[in-house]
């Protein structure tokens, strides 16, 4: 067999080319202005690149390509496969390039998944024959075969696509999968998924180094549908080596969350008849956030899933084939009682946020929650933070100097209102849905969250960012903003001194 340490060459070799082609693309993201730009509920302060796929591409390409044309033997693809293969990534990598700097339809989209799975098919890298689990297999032909692979690419590239929802989660995911089906690969003796799955670990694992939290890259939908597609081809390849049930099983347990996540959006959105491309915020990730886990503790427990599934599907490879059936049903009985579960958490949380909405008194000249139900929230937080010994949160106090002297420029109250109410939307707007922000009264706002650390900076970063840009110097009254952090517990944790610093600043 060949020595494993080709495969740590491959390996290091993407990483290596990943890390020297992911700032060069994101300097050329800047420069042709394909950014994600700050605001909403987004938590970055500055435009961050969307070229991660085009650094990706290139540092994966290099490295196959070189062993295309210096290795064949160890790739054991076809030349006509190779052909097909790089024409299909490319096309999903153009594709999503489009989508990130002009937003394509989804129509479009699609066509462009549909033809990246179509020259897969015309290069005879399709899926030929089923396995009947009674015995024996389902031989499909060209036609049949093609329509079957077209709809297996197009499936997990939008597996992909769909879970690039925070920093470093999509290409951890990818990460993760794409080690479990190298041992998968090495098992059977499948060279060319272990030369495929070396080379992708590798690269993903250098474009990691910038895009984990907080991201300095973002993927974009070419990054995304380009990890998809290549993971569509491993498993592929791996039905085309061993004619079992498991070979097609195994890359959708490997990468069991995207593939989960994908179903249930799938159903969701068919349920109220939405289209199934649209986006929610309904997604996994989106709903552990919504639970007050922190982004960074989101994608880190996501990953302990991805391992978990990665570790089940190499034992599946293990165990004979008579008990896979069983050991497939008992692994969707335990996701499936995890979606429950998740759904309850959420639920009981949903009416705890319903019964504090309805004590809440909202402020009347900003339509903000008032400050007496931000002080109700402060307390709830500090008996949290001590029942549970490993939660904090902070207080960030804005003056915003030189508010009421733009006021007072305003003869009509009802003029004078949406300006402030205007004002009061800024901060409404730009923090995350599990802050809370509440009017102070004179020139002060304040804003609570779960953030700390870099997440808090980089809060206080975009906000101060997006004021500069767009409040500050509107009309004849030019204002400032300046903040002040209250953390807790802080230095000793003590509960009056925190109140009475918050208090002070009303």
């Amino acid at each position: 067999m060949t020595p494993w340490i080709f495969y740590l060459f491959l390996f290091t070799g993407a990483l290596l080319s990943s890390l020297v082609t992911t700032p060069v693309a994101g300097h050329l993201a800047l420069r042709l202005g394909c950014v994600d730009r700050p605001g909403g509920r987004k938590i970055h302060a500055r435009n961050i690149p969307y070229f991660g796929g085009v650094a990706i591409f290139a540092g994966f390409m290099a490295v196959f390509l070189v062993t295309a044309i210096k290795f064949p033997d160890l790739l054991n693809m076809k030349e006509k496969a190779v052909t097909g293969f790089l024409c299909g990534g490319t096309l999903v990598l153009f594709t999503g390039l489009v989508d990130d700097f002009r937003s394509l339809r989804p129509r479009w989209k699609l066509g462009g998944q549909i033809l990246a799975g179509i020259s897969l098919a015309w290069a005879g890298v399709r899926i030929e024959f089923l396995t009947n689990p009674l015995g024996g297999n389902f031989h499909l032909g060209p036609v049949p075969g093609g329509i079957v692979t077209v709809l297996w690419v197009v499936a997990m590239v939008n597996a992909m696509n769909l879970i690039d929802g925070l920093d470093g989660l999509a290409s951890g995911v990818a990460l993760i999968g794409s080690l479990t089906l190298f041992a998968v690969a090495g098992h059977r003796g499948d060279l060319t998924g272990m030369v495929l799955t070396a080379v992708l670990a590798g690269s993903c694992l250098g474009f990691l180094r910038y895009n984990f939290f907080p991201a300095r890259i973002f993927l974009g939908d070419a990054g995304s549908m380009f990890l998809g597609f290549v993971l569509s081809v491993v498993g592929i390849e791996g039905l085309q080596k061993g004619a079992t049930m498991m070979a097609l099983m195994i890359p959708l347990a490997a990468l069991g969350v995207p593939v989960l996540d994908t179903l249930m959006a799938v159903i969701r959105r068919s349920k109220v008849k939405k289209n199934i491309f649209s986006a929610d915020g309904e997604h996994l990730h989106h709903r552990l956030v919504r639970l007050g886990i922190r982004e960074k503790k989101v994608v880190l427990l996501i990953y302990f899933f991805c391992i978990h599934l990665g570790l089940t599907a190499f034992v599946l490879t293990l165990i004979p084939s008579e008990y896979t059936l069983m050991m497939l049903a008992l692994i969707a009985m335990g996701i499936l009682f995890a979606l429950k579960t998740l759904g309850f958490v959420e639920e009981k949380l949903a009416v705890r946020l319903r019964r504090s909405e309805q004590v809440a008194m909202v402020d009347r000249e900003t339509g903000l929650p008032s400050f007496q139900y931000m002080s109700r929230r402060v307390i709830d937080e500090i008996r949290r933070c001590d029942r549970y010994g490993d939660h904090s949160f902070a207080l960030l106090l804005f003056d915003l100097k030189g508010l009421q002297s733009r006021l007072s420029a305003f003869s009509d109250p009802e003029e004078r209102r949406r300006c402030f109410q205007r004002i009061a939307r800024f901060f409404e707007e730009n923090v995350r849905a599990t802050d809370v922000v509440s009017y102070m009264g004179g020139e002060s706002f304040v804003v609570m969250t779960p953030e700390e650390g870099e997440g808090m900076s980089y809060l206080i970063e975009r906000l101060q960012t997006i004021f500069d840009n767009t409040l500050a110097q509107e009309g004849t009254h030019p204002m400032t903003l300046k903040v002040r952090v209250v953390e807790y517990p802080g230095n000793g944790g003590i509960v009056q001194d925190l109140l009475r610093d918050a208090v002070e600043v009303a």
